[in-house]
This record gives structure tokens, C-alpha cells and sequence, in this order.
């Protein structure tokens, strides 16, 4: 990763609706040449439409899009030759075979033949899906067209890949294989933007994170110091006998805050002075509770999203406060 910015977005509003829906809402940041960038958010935050805007399929109605210096506006085939995108609905060769797809997108982003079909062979070993490469794409199931889609964006030597989403309705098998490949291609200097709501699968790889909630950017950071401002107490997840959890509740009260998670798991936080206590009293024997499982956790992404989402809503809900005072 190099302090290079491949792509700066400065002060972008983008509005539908005819002024009544604002998607983006003043975000800016850059992204960095050689980075995993991920973009966090639920569904209707506002990732998708940023990303749109990023690869020219919308124009900001304020602000600008750089990409190497270069509005996107005023670039459109240089970003099309360098930045392969993955869209959740990615496929518009559905009347081709799904060799020919990973095929003909090859040779569109200036492979010669033989690396074209020499990449499509090893994309369809990596996917298992050579007994697929002959059949029409709109005739496979929607996991496989979503591999075929991912395979669209992988192949070629694109400076820039940006994922919409992209281990929606893959098997954990598939899951795995995806974010190795985009991990693969990270090592080979590739910039990655990745677009997800899946923060936990998100976290084992990228190397900065982008919160969007509402249309706005909440928080962006690596992620080692978004988790710095989270609550820093140790957690401890704790599993237990059924029927046993409110006796035990009553029994760890007094070394922290408990929740509950479901009916035989408990999530204790406790201050990193009082660990050892809480520990030697689960481990020991006196206590008389069958503890099945225990383990202590440091703060997540997911716990980093959480925290910025709950702070900014209490944000919002001050500044309402005050206008309506």
C-alpha cells in the first residue's frame, strides 16, 4: 500500500427524487493505491450509490469524484479500462456460456487469446465449475452467476476492483474461496474497495474501514484505531447449561455488565483490572456451575460499527432536540 490517493471523493451529495432523498450526503474521503478499503453500512445507507458514482454509472449532484487526479466525469474509458466492478446485479452476457463470459471480459480489457482462455481455465478450476462451462449463464443458479460475476471482475490485470456485495447467497465454502481470491489479487498490488453489511467476514481482511450510515460517513480509519474508541472493557462469552443462566447472572453481577444472548449464553464486560478475578472464578470449581465454553474477546469491527452507529444516532437526536427547543 502506497500514500498514493487513486481515488479522492471530495464533498459528494447525491440526491433523488427531485431534492426529496438525499442517498450521499456531503461524504468525502480518498482511497489509497494498493489498500483494501471497506465501505460498512445496512442496507439503504448509501455504499452502493457512492460506488456508483466512483465508476461513472451516476454523477454527484454536488461535489467531485478524482480518479488519478481526474474528475470521473471527464475519464469515463480510462476508468473503464482500469477499474473492474462488481455490482450486485452484475450480468449482462446472460445469453452467453459462462466460459465465454470470463472469456470475451478478458479480451475486452486488452488480453491477448491465450491469457484470456488461460485465466478463464484457472478461474473455473478455482471455482470448481468446469462441468458449468459450457451452459448458458442464465441457466445456472444464482450462486453460480455470482461467481461467474465475481470471475468477470477478477479477470484481466485492472489497476482498481471495487465489490458490491459480494459473497451474498455463496456458501461458506465459497465465501472463503471469495475473499482469498481478492486477498490474492490485493498482494499483487491491486487496489480493492469492497462493499459489504457482512462486517464480521469483513474484518479478516481489510486494511481500512468506512462506516455509512443515512447517507453519511460516520467514520473512517484502520481498523486497529476505530477500535480504540469502543468501549475497552474485556468481554467474556460465556456458555452454559440450560436453566442454570439467571443463577449464574446473579453470581457474576458484581464484576461488571451482563447480557444475554439467547437462552444459555451470557456476554460479560468487565474492566481489564478485574479480568484475572473473573477468570480464576470461572475456571475454579467452588462456584458449582457447569460452564461448557467460555472465552475472552477483544473489541470487533462489528463492535466498532455498533458504537458509531449508536453514537451518531444520539448526535442526530441532540441536534433535533435543540431545533425543536
Amino acid at each position: 500500500m502506497t500514500n498514493v490517493n487513486i481515488y479522492e471523493i471530495d464533498h459528494v451529495t447525491k440526491v433523488y427524487k427531485k431534492g426529496k432523498v438525499k442517498a450521499n450526503d456531503d461524504i468525502s474521503f480518498h482511497v489509497n493505491e494498493g489498500e483494501i478499503l471497506g465501505l460498512l453500512g445496512p442496507n439503504g445507507a448509501g455504499k452502493s450509490t457512492i460506488i456508483n458514482q466512483m465508476v461513472g454509472h451516476l454523477s454527484p449532484t454536488e461535489g467531485s469524484i478524482r480518479f488519478r487526479g481526474v474528475d470521473v466525469l471527464k475519464q469515463s474509458h480510462d476508468v473503464a479500462q482500469n477499474v473492474a466492478f462488481y455490482a450486485q446485479d452484475p450480468h449482462s452476457l446472460t445469453s452467453l456460456k459462462v466460459w465465454e463470459v470470463l472469456y470475451f471480459t478478458g479480451r475486452l480489457r486488452g488480453m491477448s487469446k491465450e491469457a484470456a482462455m488461460m485465466e478463464t481455465e484457472e478461474l473455473l478450476a478455482r471455482f470448481e465449475m468446469e462441468e458449468h462451462r459450457n451452459k448458458i449463464l442464465k441457466r445456472i443458479s444464482g450462486g453460480q452467476k455470482r461467481m461467474v460475476g465475481i470471475g468477470t471482475t477478477l479477470i484481466g490485470n485492472s489497476s482498481v476492483m471495487i465489490f458490491d456485495e459480494p459473497t451474498n447467497e455463496l456458501d461458506p465454502k465459497k465465501r472463503r474461496l471469495v475473499w482469498d481470491l481478492i486477498q490474492e489479487k490485493n498482494q499483487q498490488g491491486t487496489t480493492i474497495i469492497l462493499v459489504t453489511h457482512n462486517v464480521l467476514e469483513a474484518e479478516q481482511v481489510v486494511d481500512r474501514v468506512a462506516v455509512i450510515n443515512h447517507g453519511k460517513l460516520l467514520a473512517i480509519d484502520h481498523v486497529s484505531k476505530l477500535k480504540q474508541k469502543v468501549d475497552q472493557r474485556l468481554k467474556f462469552e460465556i456458555t452454559v447449561t440450560s436453566g442454570i443462566v439467571e443463577s449464574l447472572i446473579t453470581h457474576l453481577e458484581p464484576y461488571g455488565t451482563i447480557n444475554r444472548n439467547g437462552d444459555n449464553r451470557l456476554r460479560l464486560l468487565v474492566e481489564k483490572q478485574d479480568a484475572s478475578r473473573v477468570l480464576d472464578w470461572i475456571i475454579s470449581d467452588r462456584h458449582g456451575f457447569h460452564i461448557d465454553e467460555y472465552a475472552i474477546v477483544p473489541p470487533s469491527l462489528e463492535d466498532v460499527y455498533f458504537h458509531i452507529d449508536k453514537e451518531a444516532e444520539q448526535i442526530g437526536n441532540a441536534q433535533r432536540e435543540a431545533v425543536t427547543s
